[in-house]
């Protein structure tokens, strides 16, 4: 849980190296199951290269965006975060605020995969856990 943590800080602190540090180089960021998917260029982003793609498609069309972690669940070599991502369409002006949960995968102190989910027990269930 505290790899996850020390993410969302030095995402809020803009720290790419950080960032990309913490992911495997073969990463994958799959949006095709969570809120943000009818908003991203892509709907899975693979590698380091893939999430670097994710942060340019993230501002091109937000501006003011702000991820707030604010809960995580330990589920083993998984981690569940409830997220809220908080910001300004760049171009219509309106403020958005939208929750989704993460499963985090780990292997060998990486992270090697992260799926997104509209709901709690999406995510729980997802990470093989039960409520």
């Amino acid at each position: 849980m505290e790899i996850v943590r020390r993410l969302f800080e030095a995402v809020g602190r803009h720290d790419t190296e950080a960032v990309l540090s913490a992911y495997d180089p073969n990463v994958e960021f799959d949006f095709s199951g969570g809120p943000l998917v009818s908003l991203m260029g892509d709907k899975v982003y693979r590698g380091h290269d893939g999430m670097r793609k994710w942060v340019r498609d993230r501002y091109e069309d937000w501006e003011n965006l702000e991820d707030d972690c604010q809960e995580l669940i330990d589920a083993g070599q998984r981690v569940i975060s409830l997220v809220i991502t908080r910001g300004r369409g760049r171009s219509s002006g309106i403020d958005t605020e939208m929750r989704q949960y993460g499963v985090w995968t780990f292997r060998d102190g990486k992270i090697v995969r992260v799926d997104w989910f509209y709901s709690r027990e999406e995510a729980i269930e997802a990470a093989g856990l039960s409520e």
